[in-house]
């Protein structure tokens, strides 16, 4: 009833807004709108579907108290409004969803069965979907409410004195080239090379503690050493005889229990990690992700820094 009377609630807004654009486009019109809002309202009530109908009931029933709108809401159900009630439900979830797994870069099996059992699913889902968001956007907004060297934290490693200095381009570099859709683009408080050594080095576990373990929930964590270099990547000085240019193309491999989801039961994903740039200007990483028990398209990720 919630997330129905929100919805009603933003398209009215929208349908405001068009109307008000309308108005201040055209003059000649504004004499006649109220004939004009009339002729609207009916065309909108002589083209009410049955949704568009329980969607207004499901809205109202959102003001009254829950002990009494819960029981009105289960007895239609189990009644003579089960059948609509089902179907609205499957209607006005699946674009939602499927927008969602779009979203995400996500690909899905959709199986078609009983009327009920398929709605009961995707209200469950959904339901899961927005507890997630909920649950983001309260860490996002508990984020940003801590200071910035809040960031800045043991798994770290020590602050390097190079990040003071300005970070010069190398001559005739060019930044590796993003993939198709940018997912997420800010601005850090923590020096480059620290970051740097954060996210490649072998021996830090910045990577799989404070980002896998903490914030993505995942568990049975392994990760790899570069199958070259690995003693060398990540770290803030090397000696005369190595070239960082050696370390493109380098790889390791690493592994984790993905949490059940909306979707998906719990299963584990094997990810390879491929250095595409590495200076004291940028390094490029892209991350392959396959997981052989979930019917998904390979998730290749890529971090630019």
């Amino acid at each position: 009833m919630k997330a129905t009377h929100r919805d009603l609630a933003v398209r009215k807004a929208r349908w405001d807004k068009e109307r008000k654009h309308d108005d201040d486009a055209d003059q000649e019109e504004e004499k006649k709108g109220l004939l004009r809002r009339w002729k609207e309202y009916l065309f909108r009530l002589f083209s009410l579907t049955q949704h568009d109908v329980l969607a207004q009931i499901l809205a109202w029933l959102y003001y009254l108290n829950w002990s009494i709108s819960l029981p009105i809401c289960w007895l239609s159900y189990h009644t003579f409004l089960g059948s609509t009630i089902r179907h609205f439900i499957l209607s006005s979830v699946t674009d939602e969803i499927c927008f969602y797994v779009e979203e995400k870069g996500m690909e899905m099996e959709i199986q078609i069965c009983n009327a009920a059992t398929q709605a009961a699913i995707m209200l469950s889902a959904l339901r899961e979907i927005r507890a997630d968001e909920q649950e983001l956007k309260k860490k996002r907004q508990e984020s940003e409410a801590h200071e910035k060297g809040a960031v800045l934290g043991p798994l770290l490693g020590p602050a390097i004195r190079a990040d003071k200095g300005p970070a010069v381009e190398p001559p005739g570099f060019e930044v590796p080239d993003n993939l198709e859709y940018v997912g997420l683009e800010l601005d850090l408080p923590v020096g480059f090379q620290r970051l740097r050594w954060a996210l490649l080095c072998s021996h830090s576990t910045f990577l799989t503690d404070a980002l896998y373990r903490a914030e993505a929930k995942y568990d049975n964590i392994t990760m790899g050493d570069w199958d070259k270099y690995n003693e060398y990547i990540g770290v803030p000085s090397l000696p005369d005889s190595v070239d960082p240019q050696d370390f493109v193309g380098v790889e390791r491999e690493g592994s984790y229990l993905m949490p059940k989801s909306a979707f998906v039961k719990a299963n584990m994903c094997t990810e390879t990690h491929y250095i595409e740039a590495y200076n004291d200007y940028c390094f490029c990483l892209k991350k392959k992700a396959l997981t052989p028990d979930v019917p998904v398209s390979p998730i290749i990720p890529q971090m630019c820094i």
